[in-house]
């Protein structure tokens, strides 16, 4: 699989969740504090912005409400936008400016899916769907993440609070969501 294959996957499998919400379950409570759905999938928003400016192809994306009066729509806008970026010739070779250094373009591509499906798990948690999220694509999360994160301490008010256990059984997206301190909200219908 390519990793345009792979943001895809995971780009499509969060378009999913976010077009299918009804119009409560925006103000659901999610595992992320202080967030509630509407605030993930803007927060997914933002970083599909971002994407052309890490890439050197745009201005800085700006804080704020990315998705307005039609919210999934305007979703689906930013993950076709940020895709138009990702498949510029040469990107995926060339060095690019995020905030975790310069590295090669391919990154924004492994950037874009660990957020989706990571944010993918919380919206789905909170709206009591399955939570069983492109397993291939949740393991290799959870491996980049214990790689950058390896036993260090999380800071209390960072964005991922300790590891906290997860079920024997539990699926990948589900250990991935433990490991980044997710606990489950409720709802979860499987």
């Amino acid at each position: 699989m390519t990793p345009l294959d792979e943001f895809d996957m995971a780009a499509s499998t969060v378009t999913g969740l976010v077009t299918a919400l009804r119009a409560d379950q925006w103000a659901h409570p999610t595992a992320c504090a202080d967030w509630d759905v509407r605030a993930v999938v803007n927060h997914l928003a933002h970083g599909n912005a971002k994407v052309a400016f890490w890439a050197g192809t745009g201005p800085p994306a700006p804080d704020g409400d990315h998705l307005g009066p039609s919210p999934a729509e305007a979703f689906t806008a930013s993950v076709a936008a940020a895709r138009a970026v990702l498949t510029a010739p040469g990107l995926f070779s060339r060095q690019v400016t995020t905030p975790l250094g310069e590295v090669p373009g391919v990154f924004l591509v492994h950037m874009r899916v660990n957020e989706y499906v990571v944010h993918g798990w919380d919206i789905a948690d909170a709206t009591g769907v399955s939570t069983d999220l492109v397993p291939e694509l949740a393991e290799q999360a959870l491996e980049q993440w214990r790689e950058r994160f390896g036993a260090a301490p999380r800071q209390p008010g960072g964005p991922f609070g300790p590891e906290v256990a997860a079920a024997p059984d539990a699926t990948a997206a589900d250990r991935l969501a433990a490991f980044l301190g997710r606990r489950a909200v409720g709802g979860r219908g499987r």
